[in-house]
């Protein structure tokens, strides 16, 4: 007959109770970095000439982050909350309106003009804008750079 003993069950076992609190710490710290890294990118390089040209800044300064943890797991998001945004990342063809305003003019029928503002009412126009992902474009430039943090984060965790 043979008999074994297992011997530091009640650690092995506490180790493993407490797996998902450290993973799950760990990934959050892991993926606030890598989100404010993909904001800083899409403000600093995509936003400032590479895909767009800031003409106000507005769209710049809506880049935000947020990161979110559930029972099911952690995320983060990198996202803008302007509708132009949405036009500018995925293109968009339609009709918008246009309100009435008044407008400077320069120049008419060809010829230059002392400058004078002109009542303009509303209208519709057609527009077809071109995608011009800054979004997307960063995260899949990313992409790599997570995978190998990710799976470096998760490795430190387990192995602690």
């Amino acid at each position: 007959m043979i008999t074994a003993y297992l011997v530091g069950d009640e650690q092995a076992l506490e180790r493993l109770r407490a797996l998902p609190e450290t993973i799950g710490s760990a990934l959050v710290r892991k993926f606030t970095q890598l989100g404010l890294d993909l904001q800083h990118n899409v403000q600093q390089e995509k936003l400032s000439g590479q895909v767009l040209n800031s003409r106000s800044g507005a769209l710049r300064s809506s880049i935000d982050f947020r990161i979110e943890r559930s029972a099911g797991g952690v995320s983060a998001s990198v996202f803008n909350d302007l509708r132009y945004g949405a036009a500018q990342e995925y293109g968009f063809a339609g009709t918008v309106g246009v309100r009435a305003g008044l407008r400077r003019i320069r120049e008419a029928f060809g010829r230059p003009i002392a400058e004078k503002l002109v009542s303009v009412r509303a209208y519709d126009r057609r527009m077809n804008l071109p995608e011009r992902s800054f979004l997307r474009s960063a995260l899949d430039g990313m992409t790599p750079v997570i995978h190998e943090s990710v799976e470096a984060a998760l490795g430190e965790a387990v192995s602690q």
